[in-house]
């Protein structure tokens, strides 16, 4: 990795090229970085907001995004092959850029003349206002971000669709369907799992607090037994680690919910837990004799 700017030098280049741009008349830091209960190392990304005049002339050419450092790589979602941005939209424009140095940057460049219409509920550190806009104002909390209370039919469909996708992922490891099993364990059951287990950790803090994103603080409110059990959940690509890992997962989840259920004074269905968990180890039973029979050879 190329050395460049350290943090501290970033943030006041940063600071420094805004201040003096004349088209740019406020800015924001948001995220991580303004949220001192928040991760801070030197991963952490900057999240700067320009609310600039003229915003077509920061989105027609990015070249801009070069006074910062060295550009590694660079992403504009807003951008994309199949919903091309117009610079005349007036609408929010997102570049995302990670510099040669390590330092990263999301910048997110509003037409200030629509800046009331922004309404970023994140933690944010307002950097400088030239024209004393009333409706910027700084964010002192990740409250928006905590864990919300879901309601008896979230919960319900959520204990449903996981129980549901169980089958799938039965059904793709009787086959020996890979991928099939894989998406419907990790990114079916994953999702609903991940869910729950953030609705428990919310329960036992009064939906007081935040997982992050992706539930990236996960380990700072489970102990080392539980993360572990986490990890078991999700296996490598190996049939029977995903056997394995579904019956984890699955022991997991029916725990969390029932325990979620009572705190929450929602029904749990505890007889349907065990009929379908039954179910496919039921059909793993007869695959494995199956496959005995015929010498191990994979089944169509």
């Amino acid at each position: 990795m190329k050395k460049g700017l350290t943090q501290e030098e970033m943030y006041a280049r940063i600071l420094k090229k805004a201040e003096e741009d004349e088209r740019i008349r406020a800015a924001a830091m948001d995220g991580s970085r303004a949220n001192p209960a928040a991760l801070h190392d030197r991963y952490s990304d900057f999240d700067i907001v320009f609310f600039v005049r003229d915003p077509g002339a920061f989105t027609r050419d990015t070249g801009w995004i070069r006074e910062y450092g060295e550009v590694l790589i660079a992403q504009f979602p807003d951008d994309w092959h199949d919903h091309p941005y117009d610079p005349d939209s007036g609408q929010p424009f997102h570049c995302l850029v990670q510099y040669a140095d390590g330092n990263r940057i999301d910048f997110t460049i509003w037409d200030v003349s629509r800046g009331a219409e922004e309404e970023n509920r994140d933690p944010r550190r307002v950097l400088f206002d030239k024209d004393g806009c009333a409706w910027l104002k700084p964010v002192e909390t990740d409250a928006s971000h905590w864990i919300r209370r879901p309601g008896k039919k979230e919960y319900l469909d959520c204990v449903n669709e996981f129980r549901w996708l169980s089958l799938y992922v039965a059904k793709g490891l009787c086959r020996d369907q890979f991928n099939y099993a894989r998406f419907h364990l990790a990114e079916g059951m994953g999702v609903m799992f991940l869910k729950m287990l953030n609705w428990k950790i919310g329960l036992d803090h009064d939906f007081r607090i935040t997982t992050g994103s992706k539930s990236k603080y996960l380990k700072k409110y489970l102990s080392a037994e539980e993360m572990a059990r986490v990890k078991a959940a999700f296996p490598d690509g190996e049939t029977e680690h995903m056997w394995t890992g579904l019956g984890v997962m699955y022991d997991y989840f029916e725990e969390l919910a029932a325990e979620t259920a009572e705190g929450l004074g929602y029904p749990y269905d505890a007889k349907e837990a065990e009929s379908v968990k039954g179910f496919w180890q039921e059909r793993k039973k007869e695959n494995d004799i199956q496959r005995t029979v015929s010498g191990g050879r994979d089944s169509l």
